[in-house]
């Protein structure tokens, strides 16, 4: 099941609609918080806190949380429309040869298109229009028609301008190569206007919403109407439409007067009369539309992810009130499938429960009115008057985390099989050397691998400045005529919290985008000296710890500086450090550079070219460079390259002699690959076949161990 659920996830992710509608609808989130918090205060759970907030931020703060209500809410559904029409042009451009239309130019055409269809009309219901509560399911239908209908005309070449001259600016021409097909767009919307008006439709946001909410007004009390009303409000959540207000016409022609009535028999000494009211789905919406409270619990017992937990509780603050919009959008529960099964199942199963437990007697029907905001289980009590209804909302509260709770695991597995998708994208990514945007081959990005690059970029600054999550592993050198490690790699680990491990080349690629490579080289010259230092007496005095070096620190000019610093700050003797200058960056450096390397080496730090083979650059490096040792490219070892790497390994051996280098063979694996290594001449080597990269403990361990073996040998 779970397999099924990640690939219907995964095609549904694929599909440019529904990616831009829920990137549309989570570009709102920001004003979807501010609005919540202002909705809070303006009905807070206990009528007494209105009074003490006027005495506490002054008279006018009632009237600046209506404006910023209206300013937020009362807007989303005109700004969601615009972030459709401007994500989807931007993923359909991306597909073709070249763009279709500017995003902005298809976003104004979309808008005019929506204020076409929803025009003339009173100001009070242009308001509802454009607002998330009533006017989100035209403007996704209009976004969505609109920019279709755009898009496909502005690829008609018979509707396309053909000269691009006109004007003296270059974006005026493209205004007017697509003129046609958005005058043509905003033409056909104005004759579905007519058609409409014709029909007599003069209100097409009240028309739709009261249409639909008619045909679920029945008047009758019963468990069918009950889940009927649930499912079909849950239904248009899961498009981010406001489920219980594009039902409004339900709410006051059945369920308002059934709330008044229940309210009436309780002052007059009566039972209540009705189940199915106002209050009961308060109460049944805990933390909002879905129970989300449940889902918010969820992810604070069951996430594995520190990003998950801290959603969860900026998400908490509003859901305790009811309001779950920053939940929907942000998580988001909108156009997810994973969630979409509890989101319905949890009201459905919660209705049947408080259903059951009415129509029995064990919990009295609603009749007594209190804020909608108010929290769960208090809710329950004050609704009901009796404590046997706060133990039935906590039931169903408890119903909702059992329910949410494996989802939650389930999504967070479909995030990690995406994210390390993405993240062996970037791998690949800086594996071919794209030099992009002057070098940033990461943050040049767009898309989801743009937005992993950012996100992975923010915490490896953090993670630099805290020196948090990165570590080094240590892979032993190994000389065969000894039988002993003569020294050992450092190597740059980042355990991130929540994607794993993140591979090397992405870390540096990463940093050397955001222009922190020193200060990424200097916490690895730290810590590599640090454990050299702890080692002293357990290896030998000559043993030496190689760390690899990045373009940029060679290029400072300043490299011999930062080195010299570490090694006397842990009181190391320059000899036992080997830096690595990585053949493939492709690199000759000025003489700035070339003088930093030049000192280090006069004053006994070893330099060693990574990554080596007989190219013209590796050639034009041995020239450059002073070094003391090359290591042979892992590629030349395999035994599937026949005898020409046999005989560029020889040559790199004769060379490496001639010129008085040490040579170290990288990547050995098995042994039959050191056997024919050695039948070349090689004695010393580094790979899987001695020892993976280890915790610093391990390698100690490791390098002891084959210390006694020599030993017990000699």
């Amino acid at each position: 099941m779970k397999i099924d659920v990640i690939g219907f996830a995964d095609v549904l992710s694929r599909i440019p609609m529904l990616n831009a509608l829920q990137r549309g609808l989570a570009l709102t989130l920001p004003l979807i918080m501010v609005g919540a918090l202002a909705l809070l205060f303006q009905h807070p759970p206990f009528p007494e806190l209105k009074p003490f907030f006027a005495i506490l931020f002054g008279p006018q703060f009632d009237t600046v949380l209506s404006i910023l209500v209206s300013s937020t809410f009362g807007i989303a559904a005109l700004l969601a429309m615009c972030g459709y029409a401007y994500v989807y042009s931007n993923l359909r451009n991306t597909r073709e040869s070249t763009p279709i239309a500017s995003p902005v130019l298809v976003v104004m055409v979309t808008v005019t298109c929506f204020f076409v269809l929803v025009a003339p009309t009173e100001q009070a219901t242009l308001q509802a229009a454009i607002s998330l509560s009533f006017g989100l399911p035209v403007a996704l239908l209009v976004a969505i028609g609109s920019t279709e209908v755009f898009l496909r005309l502005a690829r008609m070449q018979v509707l396309r301008i053909k000269s691009k001259s006109i004007g003296q600016e270059g974006m005026i021409g493209d205004v007017f190569t697509i003129m046609p097909a958005a005058g043509l767009t905003i033409i056909l919307f104005a004759i579905l206007k007519a058609v409409l008006l014709s029909l007599g439709s003069t209100d097409v946001v009240a028309d739709l919403n009261g249409t639909l909410a008619k045909t679920l007004t029945s008047g009758a009390d019963t468990l069918g109407f009950g889940l009927t009303y649930i499912i079909v409000s849950q239904v248009f959540w899961l498009f981010g439409i406001h489920g219980p207000n594009v039902l409004q016409a339900v709410q006051d022609l059945q369920m308002a007067p059934a709330s008044i009535a229940n309210n009436i028999a309780v002052i007059d000494g009566k039972p209540p009369e009705f189940i199915f009211t106002s209050q009961f789905f308060d109460l049944l919406h805990m933390g909002g539309s879905g129970a989300t409270l449940g889902l918010i619990i969820a992810m604070l017992l069951v996430s594995r992810s520190p990003s998950t937990r801290n959603f969860a509780l900026l998400a908490a603050l509003p859901a305790l009130c009811n309001v779950n919009e920053p939940l929907l959008y942000g998580l988001p529960i909108v156009l997810n499938p994973i969630f979409a099964l509890p989101f319905l199942l949890v009201p459905v199963v919660n209705t049947i429960v408080m259903y059951l437990a009415m129509s029995t007697d064990f919990m009295p029907l609603t009749g007594h009115q209190v804020a909608w905001t108010t929290p769960a289980i208090i809710n329950g009590y004050a609704v009901t008057g009796s404590v046997n209804g706060a133990l039935v909302q906590a039931l169903c509260l408890l119903i909702s985390v059992v329910v949410y709770a494996p989802f939650v695991r389930l999504s967070e597995r479909v995030a990690a099989l995406k994210g390390q998708a993405a993240l062996q994208s970037l791998l690949v990514i800086t594996e071919q050397g794209d030099n992009r945007s002057a070098g940033k081959r990461l943050l040049s990005r767009t898309g989801d691998l743009g937005r992993l690059a950012l996100s992975l970029a923010g915490d490896l600054e953090i993670a630099v400045k805290r020196r948090g999550h990165l570590f080094l592993e240590y892979q032993p050198q190994i000389c065969l005529r000894s039988g002993r490690a003569f020294g050992a790699e450092a190597l740059l680990r980042w355990d991130h919290p929540v994607h794993g491990r993140i591979p090397p080349p992405v870390i540096i690629q990463l940093a050397e985008d955001l222009g922190i490579m020193p200060e990424l080289g200097d916490f690895v010259l730290d810590l590599a000296c640090a454990q050299r230092k702890d080692w002293q007496g357990s290896v030998p005095d000559d043993f030496m710890i190689a760390v690899n070096v990045a373009p940029a620190q060679i290029l400072s000019g300043t490299l011999d500086q930062r080195v010299f610093a570490r090694l006397d700050a842990h009181f190391l003797p320059t000899h036992v450090l080997m830096l690595e200058i990585t053949e493939s960056t492709m690199l000759i450096p000025d003489d700035a550079a070339l003088a930093s390397l030049e000192r280090m080496r006069e004053h006994g730090v070893r330099i060693a070219l990574d990554d080596f083979g007989m190219g013209h650059t590796s050639l034009r490096y041995l020239r450059a460079l002073p070094l003391d040792e090359v290591k042979i490219d892992r590629s030349l070892t395999q035994s599937d390259q026949g005898e020409v790497s046999g005989h560029i390994i020889s040559s790199i051996l004769d060379l490496s002699r001639s010129l008085d280098f040490s040579t170290v063979v990288e990547g050995v694996e098995s042994e039959d690959q050191l056997a024919r290594l050695q039948r070349l001449g090689c004695t010393r080597f580094q790979g899987y076949f001695f020892s993976r990269p280890q915790a610093p403990d391990q390698c100690l361990a490791f390098i002891r161990s084959l210390a006694e073996k020599a030993e017990r040998a000699a």
